[in-house]
């Protein structure tokens, strides 16, 4: 049980977190950083509220007119997004809101399994880590589903630490009792892991723990599947507290089953809804086909000698590779989670080279890292030490994420003459690989020159005459500018076709219709 004190300490350093994530609050996806992301994603909750509520049908704004369902993880960020639109209306903050309070939980799920090891200490310092990196600063509060998939991978976890604890208790009682009364027999019926007949509250009594972590970890690789290598570390706890016994108990089986029964069926279902399929596309010719090899590229190289500092800080990469020698006994599970995270930006992270993808490597570096500054905090020299390099850590954030929040001011400018010349019923044609342009209008249309279907003609001129067939209505080039179009051919083609408004200079439209 928690002190009082702990808890006030607790509530503190919550709270702390959350006010970190005010800044920018009701500010749309026009920063810099990953906004084309979020922008989809606000989108899809945009779509889900004045659309199609339908929970799985997510409806993205290019590719054509509604319907347009792609395969895509489930959307539970987004279809709560979608709610609060119903009730309070179309407002940024709420979109921003649901990620803050999936990451307040997935904080508080961190420390709670940090205490299960570390101790309250321990804990309190690996959770002012995770709410002051600076990949966590920012992403979590982007409206993007990181935050929700770092809950559920945490709290499924947690909870099955806490299960597996739970049952080696149990059974170090029972041997206790057999020692001292010579009864184990009477008392240890049925330990094996195998389901009993005392009735469904014996059934939540004794599984309820390992049920919340099957559903919590089925959510996870649901919303984001490089989650599922969570698997390897609860491996380990299998043997560290069973040995090789656990191979033959049902009730791991019938977890992993469910676990991972519940995501495949899921993405089939998704699949075989999904009207455009270029998602597949993305796992299959980069994640299957380079997992192997990414590692290797120069470019793979290139990004993590850019972004690890970036997203852990100086100081906080340090701390995480010194906090590996300061873990003793039963807190090496988190070395093991650490050596995973490692495996998965290897295998996954090096071929997609987004950073937001390196946030899921930072939870058990914040549990190395508070390790360590718990172990020296224990002197008064220590605790000084301490602080200084909590304090340094916040410094080097704060100059890491302040340009993230820049605003992409030509993208907020060509928003603003979209709107002010276009209707919501519109089809756009973008020239731009960037879907953000429709998204922030809350337009549908067609990204120009992208090259992603089979379908599309292969001739730039045929491309655009395809597109007005089909119903575009206005060309939209991003400030003047057309996406591979260099030699502005396509762009001179457009400007001696089609009428041209300019509203704002240098921000042409063009009317196709």
């Amino acid at each position: 049980m928690m002190t009082k004190r702990e808890k006030i300490l607790l509530f503190f350093l919550l709270t702390f977190i959350l006010l970190l994530r005010l800044y920018h609050i009701n500010v749309g996806p026009v920063e810099i950083e990953e906004s084309w992301r979020q922008a989809d994603t606000a989108s899809i909750a945009r779509n889900f509220a004045g659309y199609d509520f339908h929970p799985f049908h997510p409806n993205l704004n290019y590719d054509g007119p509604f319907p347009n369902i792609p395969a895509l993880e489930i959307q539970v960020t987004t279809y709560l997004i979608a709610i609060l639109y119903k009730v309070f209306g179309y407002h940024y903050f709420l979109a921003r809101a649901v990620p803050i309070a999936f990451f307040l939980i997935s904080a508080l799920y961190l420390y709670l399994l940090a205490r299960l090891y570390l101790g309250w200490n321990g804990a309190a310092y690996s959770l002012l880590i995770y709410g002051i990196l600076p990949i966590n600063l920012y992403y979590s509060r982007a409206i993007m589903p990181e935050s929700a998939a770092l809950m559920f991978w945490i709290g499924g976890f947690y909870y099955f630490n806490r299960w597996i604890i739970k049952q080696n208790n149990c059974r170090e009682h029972q041997r206790s009792d057999h020692q001292n009364h010579g009864n184990y027999g009477n008392h240890g019926n049925n330990r094996n892991g195998d389901v009993n007949d005392h009735g469904y509250s014996d059934l939540i009594s004794k599984y309820g723990l390992l049920i919340l972590s099957s559903f919590f970890l089925a959510l996870a690789i649901m919303t984001k599947p490089p989650v599922i290598f969570i698997g390897i570390p609860m491996i380990y706890l299998c043997f560290k507290y069973y040995g090789r016994k656990w191979l033959k108990m049902r009730v791991f089986w019938i977890y992993s089953f469910i676990t991972a029964a519940l995501p495949a069926c899921y993405y089939y279902f998704s699949t075989t809804a999904a009207e455009y399929k270029f998602t597949l596309g993305i796992t299959r010719n980069i994640i299957f086909k380079q997992a192997v090899t990414a590692f290797y590229s120069p470019e793979a190289l290139d990004f993590f000698t850019v972004n690890l500092p970036r997203a852990l800080g100086i100081s906080g990469l340090l701390l995480c590779l010194a906090g590996i020698f300061f873990l003793r006994g039963k807190q090496k599970v988190f070395l093991v989670w650490f050596i995973t995270m490692i495996f998965e930006a290897i295998l996954i992270v090096s071929g997609i080279r987004a950073f937001y993808y390196l946030i899921f490597l930072m939870v058990p570096c914040c549990l190395l890292a508070g390790n360590l500054l718990a172990r020296a905090a224990s002197g008064p020299v220590g605790k000084i030490a301490g602080v200084v390099l909590v304090l340094l850590l916040m410094k080097e954030s704060y100059d890491l994420v302040k340009p993230m929040f820049t605003i992409n001011t030509v993208m907020a400018q060509q928003v603003n003459v979209v709107k002010q010349l276009t209707v919501q019923d519109d089809l756009l044609v973008v020239g731009s690989l960037d879907p953000c342009l429709l998204d922030l209008t809350d337009r549908r249309g067609w990204r120009y020159n992208l090259r992603l279907y089979a379908a599309t003609p292969k001739d730039p001129i045929q491309e655009l005459d395809d597109y007005i067939a089909r119903g575009a209505k206005y060309f939209v080039p991003i400030q003047g500018k057309i996406y591979g179009d260099q030699d502005e051919k396509l762009l001179s083609y457009i400007e001696g076709e089609y009428p041209k408004l300019e509203v704002v200079q240098g921000y042409p439209i063009y009317v196709l219709k």
